[in-house]
């Protein structure tokens, strides 16, 4: 049977929907450090939310709009990567990460003139593969600290998780999107969501916020 793919789009715009409204209601157990990764979490969603209505009742390409809000969302993972580090040498090194990221939006966008006209998939590639080492200095630093005898109730470590099966999962998805069925790239996205998504609400449930404050 065919992968419907207009429903699967209506059934990630509604776990989008039912995760905002879980995060509304977990916040106070949702520490203050991990509010940069969430903010940019909600805004990729109501972005996504938005403009899925947004073409199916005008019909018009909404790229040069996702490429700013994933700009801005990518960003705000970034510094949230740079919050977690304690690590001296692994906060120098997210600092670097973080320029480069300027430095890859600023030096593409002069190169392809695209930044505003439509969704550089170079741009793209590069902020995931920043965001991707992001996330194995982040998990270097936990399985080197106390944090791995409470791994369960860290959610900075299923965000992790999450973040990077799903990233490393549509890297190849996108690369091959031209040779790729629109039914394989459908489910495939909407299977990666839903690990994604399950992985952040295990996290949610499990943490036991601490004392520990980040600067």
């Amino acid at each position: 049977m065919a992968w419907n793919v207009e429903l699967g789009k209506q059934i990630s715009m509604i776990i989008l929907v039912i995760m905002m409204i879980l995060i509304a209601a977990k916040y106070k157990k949702i520490e203050k450090v991990n509010l940069f990764f969430f903010a940019g979490y909600i805004l990729l969603s109501l972005n996504d939310f938005f403009f899925y209505f947004f073409t199916k009742m005008t019909n018009l390409l909404t790229e040069k709009y996702y490429s700013v809000c994933i700009a801005i969302v990518f960003l705000m993972y970034l510094i949230y990567y740079y919050k977690l580090m304690c690590i001296p040498i692994l906060r120098k090194i997210q600092r670097i990460i973080l320029i480069m990221f300027f430095v890859n939006i600023f030096g593409m966008s002069i190169i392809e003139h695209s930044f505003f006209e439509g969704l550089s998939f170079n741009i793209f590639y590069i902020n995931i593969l920043l965001l991707i080492f992001s996330i194995i200095l982040f998990l270097y630093q936990t399985f080197n600290s106390d944090k791995i005898f409470e791994i369960k109730n860290y959610l900075p470590f299923w965000i992790s998780v999450g973040s990077l099966i799903f990233y490393i999962g549509i890297i190849p998805l996108f690369f091959f999107r031209v040779k790729v069925s629109t039914d394989i790239f459908a489910i495939v996205i909407f299977l990666l969501n839903l690990i994604n998504n399950g992985l952040i609400v295990l996290g949610i449930f499990w943490n036991k916020p601490d004392e520990v404050k980040y600067t």
